[in-house]
Formats: C-alpha cells, sequence, structure tokens
C-alpha cells in the first residue's frame, strides 16, 4: 500500500480479519509509515464486492415533477430516522448504473429511462476507515412503477419534497447522510438537461 508520493510511503506489515459479515471485513491493519513510525490495529470497513475503481455502492436522487423523493430510515448505529436518498450496493457482476436503476425501484417504487440516470460525482463516505466509494446519481424524470413498500429494515417512508425544502430538513437535523447532502448540491448546481 502506498500513497500518492506527496507525503511519503506507506507499507502493509500486517493485516488480521476481525470480523465479517455478509457484505464486510472488518480488518486490523499494522501500517509503517517512511519515517519507520507504526501505527497498529487500524481499522478498514472493506465491502466484499468492488467494481471498478473501489465503487462498492450507489446512491440515488429521485426526481418527479421537479420534486425531489427522500426515504424516512430509521438508522440503529445513531438509534433515529433520518431522511435520505435511495442506496445499495453494486451486486457481482452488476454496473454501477443497473445498480442505481435496480435501486431505485427496490427502494421507491420508481423508476427512469437510463438516459435520465445522470452521473453526479462520487463521495467516499468515510475514507479514513471504510475502502469504498459511493457513485451518486439524480434519477430525473422518474415515474411510479408501483406503490411504496416498507419492505427493507428501517425503511419506514417514502415522499418527494421541493428541493428547498431538502435544505430546511438539513437545517433541523433530519438530514446527515453525506450521500444525500452531496446528490442535493450537486444536482442543484447541475445544469438541467
Amino acid at each position: 500500500m502506498t500513497n500518492d508520493g506527496k507525503t511519503g510511503v506507506y507499507s502493509l506489515r500486517r493485516r488480521r480479519l476481525a470480523c465479517e459479515n455478509t457484505r464486510f471485513d472488518i480488518f486490523l491493519d499494522d501500517i509503517e509509515g517512511a519515517d519507520g513510525e507504526i501505527t497498529d490495529n487500524y481499522l478498514v470497513v472493506a465491502p466484499k464486492v468492488v467494481a471498478d475503481d473501489l465503487v462498492t455502492g450507489v446512491a440515488v436522487l429521485p426526481v418527479m415533477d421537479g420534486r425531489l423523493g427522500l426515504l424516512r430510515i430509521y438508522r440503529h448505529a445513531l438509534a433515529r430516522c433520518l431522511w435520505e436518498i435511495p442506496r445499495g450496493f453494486v451486486d457481482p457482476g452488476e454496473s454501477d448504473r443497473v445498480s442505481a436503476l435496480r435501486e431505485l425501484e427496490e427502494e421507491t417504487g420508481l423508476s427512469c429511462a437510463p438516459d435520465d440516470l445522470e452521473h453526479l460525482g462520487h463521495i467516499a463516505p468515510e475514507p479514513g476507515i471504510i475502502a469504498a466509494r459511493v457513485r451518486l446519481f439524480a434519477a430525473r424524470r422518474c415515474s411510479t412503477v408501483r406503490p411504496f413498500r416498507r419492505e427493507e429494515f428501517g425503511h419506514m417512508d417514502f415522499r418527494l419534497f421541493e428541493p428547498d425544502q431538502v435544505l430546511s430538513l438539513h437545517g433541523k437535523g433530519e438530514i446527515q447522510d453525506s450521500a444525500t447532502l452531496a446528490a442535493y448540491l450537486l444536482y442543484r448546481i447541475a445544469p438541467a438537461k
């Protein structure tokens, strides 16, 4: 493991699998810096399925008649419900665009034409410990395929909001997810297509 050369070289001395589940491996790494300094037990969370360029997931901002779709989701780690855009893992052998359309429909009951799926960029959810990148999309001109169903753990509700309402939700602490905030901001500054 090396960095970009701007701050020296780091090498992985030892990696131990601490635990795993169906989606993630949790490692404890011992790392040596260029100056010989050792960092023991550096926590790394690594998704098991990784596409090109460390993309492991997608997040999709649904757009329907100028309004933006958000899911109300219970997040156990924070012990609260928050509003977020639909997101999920890239499945083995699946492109991130196909994953985005699949997640959009599974989580919201909405769909859009593949040409209306706009790439907004990438985020690293927590680059200090998670070995993953999420590709962000806006799904423009969505249409309803089926009603929203509470099928996934923690998914409570799905609603469409005016763009200014989304910013207000963040101001009230009801949106805290980095993918949601990044997609919202990138969508708002992107030229309309």
